[in-house]
């Protein structure tokens, strides 16, 4: 998403993908290390998010956990449920 669409705020629209190392060195000193930094810190967010996430919602995963285990399965009408 960074490296070949340009999905950084802090890279810019640049399409870094299939570069040779001549070209890479046009965007500064150190663009490897600038790009895993983005990288990551779009990853710990997205982390962050769904942990978040989890927390939020964890007595609706608890309650749909347990009916599979009374039930192994359950439908869609049923699932659904759990989130009304």
């Amino acid at each position: 998403m960074v490296t070949k669409y340009g999905m950084s705020d802090k890279l810019g629209p640049i399409d870094f993908q299939g570069k040779e190392p001549y070209e890479m060195q046009m965007f500064g000193e150190n663009i490897g290390d600038k790009i895993g930094a983005e990288v990551k810190e779009l990853i710990d967010t997205a982390y962050n998010r769904a942990i978040s996430l989890l927390q939020e919602h964890r007595d609706k995963l608890d309650a749909i956990a347990n009916e599979l285990l009374l039930h192994e399965k359950i439908n869609e009408e049923k699932f659904d449920k759990f989130f009304k």
